[in-house]
């Protein structure tokens, strides 16, 4: 148990320095008494020394109380970092997570990172306090992450879904809500109401509740306008994407319906100034380097979310995905393969970080197929997918399978 810390001089002299001119007042007080020739002067003197003294006794302790309360706050100040550090830090965990199944619905986790910025941004515009706007660009994120519950067949399907499918699609908000309630974190808690809420329609024709107005807390309210204007504006399977004058006026015949007429307006200020992506500019080189990096030490330690949500990073920040096999995977693999042979890494490792990279590229094709005519874009990516298949061949141990089942189960895990 560490022992209380001791003042340093700075806080010892910040509590003497008020008591000088009362501690003169005391000792001229005294000295008058002593050297008084008549007992009334000695009796005014001491009523003085005794006022002086008692209101300096009571100065001392009103500063050491000021001391100690500047050392409590600056403490909890202290805690208050330290706990916002680690909310963010689960946020950031949450929201690899929430990339990686935006990247698995072959949206890159583009959608995510944009939702963040429009949400925080029509925040601050409707005057939300500062601290709810920064906690938000970390929840609003999170919104769609109960759809790690979703099974492929339905999440993935490139046609029309059934009532049935489209009731399973539906369950990804109280999905998304059980898995981030009951936090201590106040971030993931906001995520969670958002996670249940953000399609819950102005009208009351929303679900999983049907609320309605202002009965939908505010926060989904929010990211409800967000989402859908980024949906709008963004390619599906099924339809290009609109443009962004189409979309302005598709949302504008909802005002009032789906969206909060307030929040809609402020939105569409938001989005005069902002631009349609709500996000500076980068150099390409740095992020090349950072993404490589990022995933170099994801596949190293075997973490699929963490790689899969670096990629997807990529490409949401303005990173050509044709160009990443051979800009960041490839040379991820042969680093790992460098470690193999120094014995940095064992061959179950190995195996995990070539079997990761298969999962990445496959959900990479998938990704560029659906945006690229041109069967050249793919040339690539297949040919890193051969080398890779190549590497697992190559690396097949005796009674191979299983282990490779293994590799599979711990990366997916």
């Amino acid at each position: 148990m560490q022992s209380a810390a001791r003042p340093s001089p700075r806080s010892r002299l910040r509590v003497l320095l008020p008591l000088t001119p009362l501690a003169a007042v005391l000792a001229a007080a005294t000295l008058a008494a002593v050297l008084a020739q008549t007992a009334l002067a000695t009796a005014i003197y001491v009523v003085i020394a005794a006022a002086a003294g008692g209101m300096l006794g009571w100065r001392a302790g009103e500063s050491r109380r000021e001391a100690l309360q500047r050392e409590v706050d600056d403490q909890s100040g202290e805690l208050h970092r330290a706990l916002t550090e680690l909310e963010i830090a689960q946020a950031e965990t949450v929201r690899r997570l929430s990339m990686a199944v935006e990247f698995r619905d072959e949206d890159t986790g583009a959608h995510i990172e944009r939702i963040g910025r429009f949400s925080t941004l029509l925040a601050e515009r409707v005057g939300l306090e500062l601290e709810l706007c920064e906690r938000l660009s970390y929840a609003a994120p999170l919104h769609d992450v109960g759809k790690v519950a979703i099974p492929d067949a339905i999440l993935l399907k490139p046609g029309a879904l059934t009532a049935e499918e489209r009731a399973i699609v539906e369950t990804h908000t109280e999905e998304g809500h059980r898995l981030l309630a009951g936090s201590s974190s106040s971030i993931l808690e906001l995520a969670a109401t958002i996670a249940l809420s953000h399609h819950e329609r102005w009208d009351g024709s929303g679900y999983p509740r049907g609320l309605a107005g202002e009965e939908i807390p505010i926060e989904g309210r929010i990211v409800a306008v967000a989402d859908v204007f980024d949906a709008l504006t963004s390619d599906r399977v099924y339809r290009a994407a609109y443009s962004v004058e189409q979309a302005v006026q598709m949302m504008r015949g909802q005002r009032g319906a789906h969206f909060d007429p307030e929040l809609l307006d402020a939105f569409l200020d938001v989005l005069s100034r902002s631009g349609p992506d709500a996000r500076p500019a980068a150099e390409p080189g740095a992020l090349l380097a950072s993404v490589a990096h990022t995933y170099l030490q994801a596949i190293e330690r075997g973490d699929a979310v963490t790689a899969e949500g670096a990629i997807a990073q990529a490409i949401e920040d303005g990173v050509d995905a044709t160009d990443l096999p051979t800009a960041v995977i490839e040379p991820a693999l042969r680093r790992v393969a460098e470690l193999r042979q120094r014995g940095a890494l064992d061959a179950d490792r190995e195996r995990t970080a070539v079997v990761i990279a298969r999962r990445v590229l496959a959900t990479l094709r998938r990704y560029v197929a659906g945006r690229h005519e041109d069967p050249q874009a793919l040339a690539g990516i297949d040919a890193a997918i051969v080398l890779v298949e190549e590497r697992l061949d190559s690396a097949e141990p005796d009674g191979g399978a299983p282990r490779e089942r293994a590799a599979d189960a711990q990366a997916v895990g």
